[in-house]
């Protein structure tokens, strides 16, 4: 019988494993950077904003949906995000 050996960061993060299950399914050309890739969402629109105003966007923007699933999920779990219901400390590792 064969035997996994999966690393203790896959088995304490789900997160990671969602993360890399996306990207096996939907991968991004190596060459195409966060910046090219907002670039190419915003259609016309990006063509007069800088790469420095676009990095600025989608930092805003990363940061407005985290606080926000933060909030969600204190609603939803009494006050608590799902990290620290998992007893997950900010880099996914359990404690």
């Amino acid at each position: 019988m064969e035997t996994l050996n999966l690393s203790p960061t896959l088995i304490s993060s789900p997160q990671v494993q969602l993360e890399n299950a996306l990207n096996a399914i939907f991968p991004l050309p190596t060459e195409e950077n966060q910046i090219n890739s907002a670039r190419r969402k915003l259609g016309e629109t990006a063509k007069i904003l800088t790469d420095e105003q676009i990095e600025c966007m989608v930092t805003d923007f990363q940061y407005l949906i985290d606080t926000w699933l933060d909030e969600f999920e204190c609603e939803v779990f009494g006050g608590k995000t799902l990290k620290k219901l998992l007893g997950e400390n900010e880099y996914g590792n359990t404690k």
